[in-house]
């Protein structure tokens, strides 16, 4: 018994009955064709067997163990493989519809496409497009969970077929989380509940692709429009409004938050932050019998003095001018 394929510790489907479970001699003339074999009748439509070659030793024994878990459009399978070469190609193969993300426990895999190659080493997330078949390589011992999810539901870099992130980095951090947690109550929830966990992950999943890939133009402008979003819903109730509290809601870094700023905006986080109250600000002075005290504080300004210096910059004019 090899101790790393005996157990799963993500918790995926039945613990005690993989969908695939196979053992076959490194030195068996008849290898590959009895590992496919066997791939077939265990795993069938539910785990296609893709194109895969054996190496040649002359001891030893290749194990391939995978559990299974659909989680609605979603599915995780949980993969230990020994050193293994094959393609995503073929019959059933490489789903050129779907994002595939590989969360590598132990081990490595490498994949290489249309002249781009991604490593997935102990301890990275590699997220790929499929329309094209990869080649790939697996170490000996090598585990992994893999995540697959509807490539239309993810604005993919067109640029772009894999991206990699370290998974202790926040934005994977969480996006993990929240996919072990479902996976371990999925069998519990409600269509209700299941729903808004998928939802969830997918948004969270977003979070990790945008502050991968925030440089490309396509995500610059979606990660703005939601942190101008974010800030309007809380220009009034957080007086403490600040850009590590906006990329935490966001699932990004300060750094990728300004950088969207940078490319899209007019003025920095806090400048537009303070722009939107004083223009909130100056709606009341004209619709209200507030005075210029109470809007200040109203608008978390530190004092009415503050908020006039900094209304007459912004219009010209002082508070009291335009009643």
């Amino acid at each position: 018994m090899i101790p790393e394929a005996s157990v799963s510790p993500w918790r995926i489907g039945d613990p005690s009955t993989p969908v695939v479970d196979i053992t076959v001699p490194y030195a068996n003339e008849n290898r590959n064709r009895v590992l496919l074999s066997e791939w077939r009748r265990q795993g069938g439509e539910r785990v296609p067997a893709p194109p895969m070659l054996l190496p040649r030793h002359s001891e030893g024994t290749y194990r391939a163990r995978i559990w299974k878990q659909n989680l609605l459009d979603f599915f995780l399978e949980d993969q230990y493989s020994d050193a293994l070469a094959g393609s995503t190609g073929g019959p059933g193969g490489h789903l050129e519809d779907r994002i595939v993300t590989s969360v590598t426990l132990s081990g490595e895999w490498r994949f290489t496409t249309q002249g781009q190659r991604s490593t997935a080493a102990a301890g990275m997330v590699c997220v790929r497009r499929n329309e094209d078949p990869w080649d790939f390589e697996i170490a000996r011992g090598t585990r992994a969970v893999t995540l697959v999810l509807p490539a239309s539901e993810i604005r993919f870099p067109a640029n772009l077929r894999a991206v990699t992130a370290e998974q202790a980095s926040p934005a994977a951090a969480l996006l993990l989380a929240q996919l072990r947690l479902w996976a371990e109550l999925a069998d519990g929830l409600g269509a209700a509940a299941a729903g808004a966990a998928r939802n969830a992950t997918l948004e969270l999943f977003r979070g990790l692709m945008n502050d991968q890939v925030i440089d490309d133009a396509e995500f610059a402008p979606a990660l703005l429009r939601a942190a101008m979003g974010h800030i309007e819903t809380r220009l009034l109730a957080d007086p403490d409004l600040n850009p590590q509290g906006i990329a935490a809601a966001l699932n990004v870094s300060v750094r990728t938050l300004y950088r969207a700023f940078g490319q899209g905006a007019t003025s920095p986080v806090m400048g537009y932050v303070r722009e939107r109250r004083l223009e909130c600000a100056r709606a009341e002075l004209i619709s209200t019998r507030l005075t210029v005290s109470e809007i200040a504080a109203r608008w978390h300004f530190a004092d009415s003095s503050h908020f006039v210096k900094a209304y007459k910059k912004r219009f010209t004019e002082t508070p009291t001018a335009g009643r």
